[in-house]
């Protein structure tokens, strides 16, 4: 093993026992093919290759942050997490920014607890210049503490030139076993490069089903990042590397002396969170956006408070309170256009009606322009009064009826009718939108796709949800 690596091993035994304890099983294998390090799963072990060059570069402390680093990817699951079919190196890039900020608002807490466990006075540090969460998309979005997904949206829908300036070479990993290298010959190493990610997004698969590949980060000027090479590990070899984890942290949970260790306490908190919320579920992800943006204030009529006016007559009404109400409007496009399945639209609103009660639903359509629907027998057609909200009561989907028009007019939705209000706006299209360019920005608004849509769909703002039936 590198002298440099006994020296950090050594080290985090008196810094953190429990990342320590972590690494204590996984080998260590010197492979030069690898520009950094990269944890990997081989033969059901732990791996972790590492380049010499790149770990005599690091200080302890720097080293030290990045076995850190990669073993929080492991605690967050960001392996589970990918999003099949979009820009692999921005996806990376949010969960790089995710861990980073992590870590540097736990630098001076994060090798320090009780019991005597970790308690050593140090400062968990990372080498200089690594991403971490832009300060504009915490003034944007008011939290400071984002899943992977939404920052990876936010990033999306930014300039490419405000994107940090990096860039990524994907590496075949098969039969990655010694330190002789890569089965693949030379001049195969680099598969494909993002030298621009407008012209050449990288949109690799997460769920492999054949041989790994690892993504590195590049700076300018061709230059690997100081920091660990990702994988894109198959089912099997995340299934793996996930109990092995496990395993570790149920052992570690037995002793009683990690009881009052903050470390492993917080970490453990992080990954009860995600065990207990399916955070790959598009209902789950609606859910969420509708908790954190929808809600509005409303008069309302209650006995609670009488009508002051009427009381001195003798005569006792309720009087009108001041109180928050949440207001959620569903905007449902019933152009020719529209190709949700009827499933499709029932899973949608399933999740809508199970926000009821906690949620007042305002249901309008569009096609060529926008309108209130009314009841007409077993349909719903358009009202003549827009001043009037139409409450969508449980079943209400199975009125909603494709209209004749095939084109989908937005700008009527977003300029004129949207106007004063500032609930969140839950769109579900097709997103075959023809004034996409000319919508005045609306925030919140979240857009929810058909599971069928192939083609890129990116809106000029909002978040985007796609169904998975």
């Amino acid at each position: 093993m590198n002298n440099a690596i006994e020296t950090v091993l050594a080290s985090l035994g008196r810094k953190s026992r429990f990342v320590s304890y972590f690494y204590q099983t996984v080998d260590f294998i010197r492979n030069q093919h690898v520009p950094t390090i990269a944890l990997h799963i081989r033969d059901s072990r732990n791996v972790m290759y590492y380049n010499a060059d790149f770990v005599d570069s690091l200080t302890v402390d720097e080293f030290t942050g990045l076995l850190v680093h990669e073993l929080l990817h492991i605690v967050h699951n960001h392996n589970h997490r990918g999003l099949t079919g979009e820009d692999c190196m921005l996806q990376n890039l949010a969960q790089d920014m995710i861990v980073n900020s992590y870590i540097r608002e736990h630098e001076k807490t994060f090798f320090s607890g009780g019991s005597g466990i970790g308690s050593a006075e140090a400062l968990l540090v990372l080498p200089a210049g690594l991403p971490v969460i832009p300060e504009e998309y915490i003034r944007e979005s008011g939290c400071a503490d984002p899943r992977w997904e939404d920052l990876y949206r936010w990033l999306s829908a930014q300039p490419p030139d405000t994107i940090p300036d990096i860039d990524i070479d994907v590496f075949p990993l098969n039969e990655f076993d010694n330190e002789d290298g890569l089965s693949v010959s030379a001049e195969n190493h680099i598969l494909k490069k993002a030298a621009d990610r407008d012209a050449d997004s990288v949109t690799l698969p997460y769920n492999r089903t054949s041989d790994a590949e690892g993504i590195v980060f590049k700076d300018k000027d061709g230059a690997a990042c100081m920091t660990g090479m990702h994988m894109l590990r198959n089912d099997r070899e995340r299934m793996r590397l996930d109990a092995n984890a496990e395993r570790i942290f149920h052992m570690i949970r037995l002793d009683k002396d990690w009881e009052s260790n903050r470390t492993f306490n917080e970490v453990s908190a992080i990954i009860e969170k995600l065990r207990d919320v399916d955070i790959t579920s598009w209902r789950t992800l609606i859910k969420s956006y509708v908790d954190y943006f929808s809600q509005s204030a409303e008069w309302e009529y209650t006995y609670a408070r009488f009508n002051r006016r009427y009381y001195s007559e003798g005569i006792y009404t309720p009087g009108r309170k001041f109180r928050e109400k949440q207001i959620l409007t569903v905007v449902v496009d019933v152009s020719g256009s529209m190709i949700l399945k009827p499933e499709e639209l029932e899973s949608a609103f399933g999740v809508v009606e199970a926000l009821q009660g906690k949620y007042i639903v305002h249901l309008v359509c569009v096609d060529e322009d926008v309108f209130i629907p009314r009841k007409d027998g077993e349909k719903f057609v358009p009202s003549d009064d827009y001043t009037t909200p139409y409450i969508y009561k449980k079943g209400d989907w199975k009125l909603i009826q494709t209209q004749k028009s095939g084109t989908t007019l937005f700008a009527p939705l977003f300029n004129r009718f949207m106007k004063g209000h500032r609930e969140l706006l839950l769109i579900i299209t097709d997103g075959y939108i023809y004034d996409m360019h000319s919508l005045r920005k609306y925030s919140p608004t979240v857009w929810v796709l058909p599971s069928g849509r192939m083609e890129p769909f990116a809106p000029p703002f909002g978040r985007v949800v796609t169904m998975r039936i």
